[in-house]
């Protein structure tokens, strides 16, 4: 899968996904000192510069969150008519997928997510799976 961008967004996206089997690429000419942990141990693959069109290639799934809105809009339409799933950091309505709140407890995943319309919502609700998932660990039951 495929990262374009080295921010916070970026990072957010990608500490999520170091919890599956995932081969994470990014690319970005600058990555946040947690992405460059990842990269020190292994994690994610950082290749240092800008988005090239070839960066797709075999990728599908990949999100584009850099700060500049052409390079995420340019990335988000070519992913997709690759056949790529793609989720474009700064508007909704350019992804075909929407990123969810995962939470992993032990052996259990939990992915909550909604239409793009209410992060608010779904950040709610995940924290309350959150709250439950604790409170069984402590107790032992639900």
């Amino acid at each position: 899968m495929l990262v374009v961008g080295g921010g916070k967004i970026a990072t957010r996206r990608i500490l999520t996904l170091t919890n599956f089997e995932f081969e994470i690429t990014v690319v970005a000419p600058n990555i946040t000192n947690e992405i460059q942990q990842l990269a020190d141990d292994g994690l994610v693959t950082h290749i240092q510069r800008e988005f090239r069109n070839e960066d797709l290639d075999g990728k599908f799934l990949v999100v584009a969150a850099t700060d500049k809105r052409e390079i995420n809009k340019y990335i988000g339409e070519k992913a997709k008519e690759l056949g790529a799933y793609v989720s474009v950091a700064d508007v909704k309505e350019e992804c075909n997928f929407y990123f969810p709140a995962v939470i992993v407890k032990d052996e259990i995943v939990v992915g909550v997510t909604g239409d793009g319309k209410s992060h608010k919502k779904v950040k709610e609700i995940s924290n309350k799976i959150r709250k439950v998932l604790k409170h069984e660990n402590q107790s032992g039951q639900p």
